[in-house]
């Protein structure tokens, strides 16, 4: 087996140390930079770093990490699986729910292990929250809620691709964040989200770029430019059984480094579950209080990149996909993005209720 990673920033990095820790060997490094090509490798101890794709598409190579911004993800994607190699990609999967159904039927095709990056599930609490959820005693789901938060882009921040509507798309809060709470519900309750109803918020849309931090006002030798993304999202859900849903995305509260929560009603009980306190599972049932379930060494320390790329690498050690995959795979990663897609025109559409295509 003959790893390639595609991409050098921060997130290739973290996929270099979760493999290198796994005991697997990265053949090589590509990224557009080679002086960054060439430092990543060095990093970690990979023999060979190339700013041509075409290297990865090579037939030594039999698995891809794409660890690019979003909108590379279509391409690159497509050519590595064309090419007969396993692959995972980094979230959001694709932009588009038509590019992401195209690579996912062109994967069924060649047979490749592909996988999406929705870490989040992997929490060891999370795995116990399903269990519970799917249980006769918890009933049938009514309630569905729950926020992610971040405070990174809260202004003054560093001005980076994220913030570039040609690497990352038209949208932030939504695809960056909101995409792991989506999986995550899914991954839960095994619903659907039908329509959403969202609302934007795109907070000082015009700022100011000097020595590659952003500022909300105008600092001297500054240059000035246009946000189109959200900062933030309200979002009202439909779920497939009936339940109702509500979710909050803020990239922009102060003191929530990557705050994610879960809350879920059912007409048996109720269970919650947030990542602050990951190692902790609450549940409840009427007139009975509620109850705090701690496993502390669950899985070990909560690491769900590993987690994740052990079960990802299982089946491409065994040469085919399992016939139920857990891991999220590129049919999550096409759902992900329908759902994405229906919340951006909601938005865009003065919150009008939006089917999910």
């Amino acid at each position: 087996m003959k790893i390639a990673i595609v991409g050098c920033g921060n997130i290739a990095n973290t996929h270099a140390q979760e493999l290198t820790g796994m005991g697997l060997t990265i053949s090589v490094v590509m990224g557009i930079d080679t002086r960054q090509a060439e430092a990543f490798a060095k990093t970690w101890g990979i023999e060979e770093y190339t700013n041509d794709f075409d290297r990865v598409l090579d037939k030594d190579i039999t698995t891809v990490h794409i660890c690019t911004p979003p909108t590379l993800h279509y391409e690159m994607v497509k050519k590595v699986i064309l090419a007969g190699k396993h692959v995972i990609c980094e979230k959001p999967f694709c932009l588009k729910a038509s590019e992401a159904r195209e690579l996912l039927e062109l994967s069924k095709e060649k047979g490749t292990i592909t996988a999406v990056n929705f870490n989040v599930r992997y929490h060891e609490a999370c795995h116990r929250f399903r269990q519970k959820v799917l249980s006769p005693e918890f009933g049938n789901v009514y309630l569905i809620h729950g926020t992610y938060q971040q405070e990174f882009h809260v202004l003054p921040a560093e001005y980076m691709w994220r913030y570039q509507e040609s690497l990352a798309g038209p949208m932030r809060a939504t695809t960056e964040i909101g995409s792991h709470w989506i999986d995550l519900v899914r991954f839960l309750t095994g619903l659907e989200v039908n329509e959403v109803s969202a609302t934007y918020g795109k907070f000082c849309p015009d700022r100011y770029v000097k020595d590659g931090m952003m500022y909300e006002k105008n600092v001297e030798g500054s240059e000035k430019i246009h946000v189109e993304s959200d900062d933030a999202v309200i979002a009202t859900l439909k779920f497939s059984n009936g339940a109702l849903g509500c979710l909050l995305l803020s990239e922009i509260t102060q003191g929530k480094s990557n705050y994610v929560s879960v809350e879920i009603s059912g007409s048996g009980q109720s269970a919650r579950w947030d990542s602050e306190s990951p190692y902790k599972l609450y549940s409840s049932s009427k007139f009975e209080g509620e109850l705090c379930e701690t496993n502390a060494f669950g899985g070990g320390f909560p690491n769900t990149f590993s987690s994740f790329f052990s079960e990802v690498y299982k089946d491409m050690k065994s040469g085919s996909p399992s016939p139920a995959p857990t891991y999220p795979t590129f049919y999550d990663g096409y759902i992900n993005a329908a759902i994405c897609e229906a919340i951006y025109e909601s938005a865009n559409n003065n919150s009008k209720w939006t089917e999910v295509k």
